[in-house]
């Protein structure tokens, strides 16, 4: 897609985020720029409210006072309420609100905050004239940035829950070190190119995309609620904050980012976009959590992915069953103990999963459980089988181990004879069970387990699954 907001402008590397810039505006829901100090967050918001040829008030949010926002209170001439004195500079006749450094607002201001970006609304008075709602703010340090020190940033703090709740659109910039080599040549050639105009009316463009938007809302609606149901959870699970507010501007940005999409497409001759790929550009682009912390991307596209996927398919679909259950290993022991029959790069992806995340001294368990539990299926991939043995060949022939057990390691090796012996016992030392029981425990000989308490949870998860399975 050829660049028609962003690359005009001299700024490179934006152009994947150009979509998410003009649903903003065209939905004129607020807009919340992440990123670090120096790449043009301002200059950006600047020259669109300039195309758009709108009042535009910009404010330092770390600078200002409340009276800076709305002048000084002052009764009227009846003495029953209060007129406000204001400056050129107050936001009564803005269309357009700029807050920079949001993150360094004192608390009693942030507080003031919230009417005027979600409600377009100051001390309950209407702000009339006001359309867009735009901030900006320096990303939140990870955990490594405070350990290793790094360029942080002193005064600015992760954004409140509540106000950061407030933008619909929470959208990182590109730094430096997120550009090719090819386009950090061309932002140190362009310094010198003077002053560059939008090669498209942005306000047409804005226009344009809103009246796709309006169509697509009926059209797009009854596909994107079972898959917003779907989605929701598994964000919760893996402990993103989506509040029934976060849950309904969710639909509104896919909409908005699919209409924008299809928009630009249009205008540079681009294939027709793909609804999946809208999603999943206005799940990286809606996130609060990214004014408090650094967003996985990848996991994040993972569980796009998966919540897509199971709002396609009937509820009684064994693979929807296996997906909507987040846990890894539950997963796979469900879908071997039920014989749950899946798409076999679905089943690879489902084993492969489950023994990756199991605890370790249970994993080799796991892995010789599950094997015997699908041998008889001969689609399972290659590959998948490969990864089963290379975790369990040890515990697949009798136990032959010689390695010398250290005298620390002794009490460990008698809770493994121990748990041999009981096993042998209950279920016949010749049965099936006892013999990869015995098998299993003593591969991890001498140094597999911590400690005797890994020993028998080793052992009763085997048995517990070996019952599971119906081995």
């Amino acid at each position: 897609m050829k660049s028609l907001i962003t690359e005009p402008l001299g700024l490179y590397g934006w152009k994947k985020a150009e979509p998410v810039l003009l649903a903003a505006l065209l939905s004129e829901e607020p807009l919340l720029l992440v990123g670090a100090h120096g790449c043009a967050k301002s200059f950006v918001l600047e020259r669109l409210a300039e195309a758009l040829g709108m009042e535009f008030r910009s404010y330092n949010a770390s600078l200002i006072n409340y009276d800076d926002l709305v002048g000084v209170p002052l009764p009227d001439a009846t003495r029953t309420k209060l007129e406000y004195l204001s400056s050129p500079e107050s936001i009564w006749d803005a269309e357009v609100v700029f807050i920079d450094e949001i993150s360094r607002t004192r608390p009693e201001l942030q507080n003031k905050l919230f009417p005027i970006i979600y409600d377009r609304r100051v001390q309950g008075r209407p702000l009339t004239r006001l359309v867009y709602r735009w901030a900006a703010m320096n990303p939140p340090p990870t955990d490594e940035e405070l350990d290793e020190g790094g360029a942080l940033y002193l005064g600015s703090e992760p954004l409140d829950a509540a106000l950061a709740d407030r933008f619909p659109y929470v959208m990182s910039v590109p730094d430096w070190d997120d550009l090719s080599p090819a386009d950090q040549k061309k932002v140190l050639a362009d310094q010198f190119a003077g002053r560059h105009e939008f090669p498209v009316a942005i306000r047409d463009l804005v226009a344009e995309a809103r009246k796709r938007y309006e169509e697509l809302v009926p059209e797009l609606t009854p596909r994107l609620t079972p898959y917003i149901v779907t989605l929701v959870p598994k964000l919760h699970a893996a402990k993103y904050d989506v509040s029934t507010r976060r849950a309904t501007m969710l639909m509104r940005c896919v909409i908005a980012v699919h209409a924008a999409r299809e928009v630009l497409l249009k205008l540079t001759a681009g294939d027709a976009p793909e609804l999946y790929d809208s999603a999943r550009l206005a799940l990286l682009n809606t996130l609060p959590d990214r004014a408090r912390r650094r967003l996985n991307a990848a996991e994040l596209s993972a569980i796009c992915k998966t919540a897509w996927e199971l709002s396609m398919h009937d509820e009684a679909d064994p693979l929807v069953q296996l997906l909507k259950i987040d846990d890894p290993v539950l997963r796979l022991r469900k879908m071997v103990a039920e014989r749950l029959v899946v798409p076999p790069d679905r089943a690879a992806v489902i084993i492969g999963e489950g023994v990756a995340k199991a605890k370790p001294h249970l994993r080799r368990g796991l892995a010789l459980a599950t094997y015997l539990g699908i041998r008889e299926r001969a689609d399972i991939p290659a590959s998948t089988v490969e990864l089963l043995a290379n975790e369990i060949h040890h515990a697949l022939d009798p136990y032959k181990n010689t390695s010398t057990v250290t005298p620390d390691k002794s009490k460990i090796a008698r809770t493994v004879g121990a748990r041999v012996a009981d096993a042998n016992r209950r279920f016949g030392a010749e049965s099936e069970f006892a013999q990869y029981h015995s098998n299993l425990l003593n591969s991890h000989l001498p140094d597999g387990f911590a400690n005797t308490h890994a020993v028998k949870e080793a052992s009763a998860d085997f048995e517990s699954l070996w019952k599971e399975f119906g081995l």
